[in-house]
């Protein structure tokens, strides 16, 4: 364990991973005040010549990859007999942790995320730089997208280190959870790896994210994974995900495909894939038309898994003639003419299109003015969402009536608190309650009832969702603080933990987990919290061996 305060030009500050022999720190440029995240490599990239060669070589190469999707390298060091690595600062969290902190995750979010892992991989790969070892914890998120559910994320590709040159000594093995992303080729020493094989691990990252489990799991008390797993084919995954499109699934299936030549060939493959599935849901098309017509006359990435000529005769596809006669006599004809008319009537009479609306209501908010905002509610952001709830703009238009009604629910609030006034809903009183725990130092109790306000307020209710989002906020504020008054909040932890073991004393594993993970998160890097949090540590193994 690293101990140090200072690492070359850098100030280390709090520990952000630990993984093996290796550590990750948050740290500050002293020179450039530029924040920063360390890689702690092992000692043996500083302790002799080759290391030290192998070392540079591989920062280099790290450096050339500038892409918006890939986490920067800025360099490497050695300070005295410590070797390390700077790297750009992502403020998120893992894909990990995103899918634990949810029970579910929507196919349109997996596609807006596995489109931008596939734009960063098919840069790295076109310098010749393969991962191998894409793992979900390997996937950061960050952007607006981690608050509000609307809006979009931000993916950064983070532990390139592995290339083909040394694919067998990496900075550190793969835990016996990250081996599930592992492509059966890597676990023979004399074949291949290529783009393929990193396509097989993100197969393998969407499968978990829609379905909960990996395609190929290590059997439980398994110590190391085997390629025997390999020979279990996997359910499709529009089986286990009853809302996955049918075209996410077939190019699922064969990203995890075990032969390598029968995957993609490439990430832009897999990518173009994806936009397929987007327009074939979008627009409709069944896997018989699109086997017939392919991607709109173009090759398509997708194997629907149907001859062509098969679905054409399943289709029954038949030409039909039109009708006899002069045009101006044909049903169809009169019946247009007359709504021509009654259209051209009502024209000027027409409401403004969702267009209008958004374009108008988003520019009332750029205003500071609270009249604007009512405004913009009131005349345009609601009736949009009203009349056009399917529109391309009602998930920023709701975010904007959210930024609303959680700015008039702060004021509410701070307003009665100012003059000493009962609270008016529950949820104003939950969140009142909440904030006075947070501002007397107890932050696990206020951990506790934000979790209560989440739990129990309504997010489609209009009284109740905006304290249900100022929950959603202030628990991200939470899991990311790491300032804290120990001295006010010992005898809370204690009670905490001792309430997590009779928990665990009960059978009640899942409450006593997340209990003691609560402790974890919070006081990890506070030394006057080292025995609360050793015990949470122990509650944890209990917990999990039980």
């Amino acid at each position: 364990m690293v101990t140090l305060s200072r690492l070359g030009p850098f100030a280390l500050e709090n520990r952000l991973d630990r993984r093996h022999d290796t550590e990750i720190f948050r740290a500050v440029h002293l020179k450039q005040h530029r924040q920063a995240a360390i890689q702690i490599l092992p000692a043996r990239y500083a302790a002799d010549p080759v290391g030290r060669k192998q070392l540079q070589a591989r920062s280099e190469l790290l450096r050339k990859l500038n892409h918006p999707n890939i986490v920067r390298c800025y360099g490497a060091g050695i300070d005295e007999s410590t070797a390390f690595l700077a790297m750009e600062l992502v403020e998120g969290e893992s894909f990990a942790q995103y899918m634990d902190d949810r029970m579910t995750i929507m196919w349109g979010v997996l596609l807006d995320i596995a489109q931008q892992v596939c734009a960063g991989m098919e840069f790295a790969h076109s310098r010749g730089v393969f991962h191998l070892r894409l793992n979900p914890c390997c996937v950061l998120l960050a952007g607006e997208g981690l608050k509000h559910p609307d809006l979009p994320l931000e993916v950064k590709l983070t532990n390139f280190w592995a290339g083909v040159a040394w694919r067998k000594e990496p900075v550190s093995e793969p835990s016996l959870e990250n081996q599930q992303y592992l492509a059966p080729e890597q676990f023979d020493l004399e074949a291949n790896v290529d783009a393929r094989t990193d396509v097989f691990s993100l197969g393998c990252i969407m499968y978990r994210a829609l379905s909960g489990c990996v395609p190929f799991p290590i059997a439980e008390g398994e110590t190391n994974a085997t390629v025997e797993r390999f020979a279990i084919e996997p359910p499709r995954i529009a089986t286990l995900a009853l809302d996955c499109p049918i075209w996410l699934d077939r190019i699922i299936m064969q990203m995890i495909e075990v032969d390598p030549a029968k995957r993609p060939a490439s990430m832009e493959a897999v990518a173009s894939a994806l936009r397929e599935t987007r327009s074939a849901v979008a627009a409709g098309t069944s896997s018989l038309e699109h086997a017939v017509v392919g991607n709109a006359g173009r090759n398509s990435n997708i194997a629907t898994g149907v001859a062509k000529e098969d679905a054409r005769r399943l289709l029954k596809q038949k030409v039909v003639k039109g009708p006899a006669g002069p045009i101006y006599e044909r049903p169809w004809f009169l019946v247009l003419c007359l709504l021509l008319v009654i259209g051209m009537i009502g024209f000027a009479f027409l409401p403004m299109s969702e267009q209008q609306l958004f374009d108008r209501g988003a520019k009332l908010m750029q205003s500071d003015k609270e009249t604007d905002w009512k405004l913009a509610e009131e005349t345009y952001l609601s009736p949009l969402l009203e009349k056009y709830p399917d529109s391309p703009h009602a998930a920023e238009a709701q975010a904007l009536v959210d930024k609303i009604w959680i700015s008039d629910a702060e004021s509410r609030l701070r307003t009665k608190e100012r003059l000493g006034k009962q609270y008016s809903s529950t949820g104003e009183e939950m969140l009142a309650a909440a904030r006075k725990c947070d501002s007397l130092g107890s932050q696990l109790l206020a951990w506790t009832k934000y979790d209560e306000m989440v739990a129990k307020l309504h997010p489609d209710s209009r009284e109740e969702r905006p304290y249900y989002l100022i929950a959603q906020q202030e628990l991200e504020t939470l899991k990311n603080r790491k300032v804290v008054k120990p001295s006010e909040e010992i005898s809370s932890v204690d009670e905490y933990l001792v309430l997590a073991d009779k928990a665990l004393e009960k059978g009640d594993r899942d409450h006593a987990r997340l209990i003691y993970r609560r402790i974890v998160s919070l006081y990890d890097e506070n030394p006057q919290m080292y025995d609360e949090v050793q015990a949470a540590r122990q509650g944890l193994m209990t917990a999990d061996s039980k």
